[in-house]
């Protein structure tokens, strides 16, 4: 019976390409210092400094206290900084450090590599379906976990 379904169960495929796309960003970005777990909060700063520990949890679909332990070694590394909400004491506001900064073409250079090999030989209509569905799927699943929340 799983023979049958094996061929299209999307979730094999999806998990398949997280693997691969762990492999070459684990090598690649421990080329700059630090580790593949670490990336996706340095790729929300990038794009969105200065958010709570708690806003970036969110992002990143994770709990608090594996944030907490990625920011502090992130910090230690020299890639963030946390400091505290001007208006809200008890926030933490995390920022790129100076490491981070230098790394910053580096960084993207990586993730537009790894980009162009996933989408070699698509046609931009499909990719733009691809972009649409994949989209979906994570909808869907957050709704089915209870984990859909709107972000601000």
């Amino acid at each position: 019976m799983f023979k049958s379904f094996e061929k299209k169960f999307i979730g094999r495929k999806i998990h398949i390409l997280f693997r691969l796309s762990m492999a070459h960003v684990r090598a690649e970005m421990k080329k700059l210092g630090f580790g593949a777990g670490d990336y996706g909060f340095l790729v929300i700063l990038f794009l969105d400094e200065g958010l709570s520990q708690e806003e970036l949890s969110r992002k990143m679909r994770v709990d608090k206290s594996y944030t907490a332990r990625a920011l502090a070694k992130l910090e230690k590394a020299g890639m963030v900084e946390r400091r505290p909400d001007p208006e809200e004491y008890r926030i933490k506001r995390v920022f790129l450090g100076r490491k981070a900064r230098e790394i910053e073409p580096q960084f993207f250079q990586i993730l537009k590599t790894w980009h162009k090999v996933l989408v070699k030989d698509i046609e931009s209509d499909h990719l733009a379906q691809l972009q649409t569905g994949l989209e979906q799927m994570i909808k869907n699943a957050e709704a089915w976990l209870g984990l859909l929340k709107t972000e601000k």
